[in-house]
């Protein structure tokens, strides 16, 4: 694998970290490719996965690492860790949005900040970072010197575009 990550679509695993590659480029050394590489593959929301024993989820993870890279069908693997963390993915209830506080509070000088306040994302590391963007702002809103930090979305675009029936201005379609 050459690439620093890959994303798979309609598999268990999702993401695969070239971590040969990472640690090469953190490192500031040539990224050539090595003899053997440390792949970390990601499976979100596994609930499915928690009760299989360790040897299922690396048999299954395997075959779709050599689905996916093709130079890997004929690589031995050496070493496999497999850590199930049942709580690592944010999975809430419908309607739990109205609960999220907005970062301006009624209380003089308070603003808040977090993955859990509303800021029109769901509550993840980019939905903190909005939300600091927010607060900053309704704190500099709340002192008379506005000042806006949080860009604007991109367009949906591809797929998502399609599905939402939006068209792409730049091209027309």
């Amino acid at each position: 694998m050459t690439e620093p990550f890959l994303t798979l679509l309609d598999t268990t695993t999702q993401w695969i970290f070239n971590k040969t590659a990472l640690y090469a480029d953190s490192n500031a050394k040539e990224n050539s490719a090595p003899a053997g590489q440390y792949l970390q593959l990601v499976i979100s929301a596994s609930y499915d996965l928690l009760q299989e024993p360790r040897q299922e989820i690396i048999d299954l993870c395997l075959a779709e690492v050599r689905q996916a890279l093709p130079a890997a069908r004929h690589a031995k693997l050496v070493k496999a860790t497999v850590i199930k963390e049942a709580a690592a993915t944010f999975s809430p209830e419908p309607g739990v949005d109205r609960w999220r506080p907005k970062q301006q509070t009624s209380v003089p000088r308070l603003f808040l900040a977090g993955d859990w306040t509303d800021t029109g994302w769901p509550a993840t590391m980019e939905g903190a970072v909005r939300s600091g963007y927010l607060a900053a702002e309704a704190l500099l809103r709340a002192t008379g010197s506005p000042r806006r930090f949080l860009q604007p979305d991109l367009d949906p675009d591809g797929f998502m575009a399609m599905w939402l029936g939006k068209q792409n201005t730049a091209t027309g379609s």
